[in-house]
């Protein structure tokens, strides 16, 4: 490929690998926990959202990937029907009569906006030596009167909690950082896939 339309597409491809990213803002894990063996272990998957699809595409996505790391998980929607408000007391019995140990529950905590400046694309010579002071401040000097533009960023703030059903504690908790992705799909895989490698990395999962 043309060394110059690398160099276009190149704000292109670090523009989207930043918007496919979710970014750990805060992990926490209780000091002395150890999970119980997999073999042993239940996980029963909460999603508090506004909105049903929502809650079933997070739930259905960590028990996706809890299962593929050998976990048995299962998402809270198989017994909670839709507009059913999520509380303790309609967890409970859930939780008791199903076996669960473990109870990972996500939540948004809040929503930001905030404006990005967008600088316009440069494009620099064929060979990318800048071989002499001429040919540096043509490609260098290209665009610095053309105006970059402001663009809107939105990131959703979640936080995502471990509880042990034996002693009914706070085992791990990890907040994250994620920009508003082309899909809800693309934005589910980002926020899951970031929460169970740093769960795996802290040893909870």
């Amino acid at each position: 490929m043309n060394l110059a339309i690398r160099l276009i597409l190149l704000p292109l491809v670090f523009v989207m690998t930043a918007c496919a990213s979710t970014q750990i803002e805060e992990a926490w894990t209780l000091p002395g926990y150890t999970p119980p063996p997999k073999e042993q272990q239940k996980i029963l998957v909460v999603a508090l959202a506004a909105r049903e699809t929502v809650r079933k595409a997070f739930e259905d996505a960590f028990v996706a990937e809890l299962e593929a790391k050998g976990m048995l998980a299962v998402p809270s929607n198989r017994w909670i029907s839709d507009g059913t408000t999520v509380t303790r007391d309609v967890l409970r019995p859930i939780v008791v009569q199903n076996g669960i140990t473990t109870v990972l529950i996500g939540s948004l905590r809040g929503i930001e906006k905030s404006e990005t400046y967008q600088p316009p694309q440069q494009v620099g010579p064929g060979d990318n030596l800048y071989r002499n002071f001429d040919t540096y401040m043509v490609y260098s000097s290209s665009g610095q009167h053309v105006p970059g533009e402001y663009v809107e960023l939105t990131e959703y703030l979640l936080e995502t909690n471990l509880f042990n059903v034996k002693n009914e504690k706070l085992s791990w908790s990890v907040k994250t950082r994620t920009t508003k992705q082309p899909s809800l799909e693309d934005g589910i895989k980002s926020i899951v896939a970031a929460v169970i490698k740093q769960g795996t990395k802290d040893g909870v999962f």
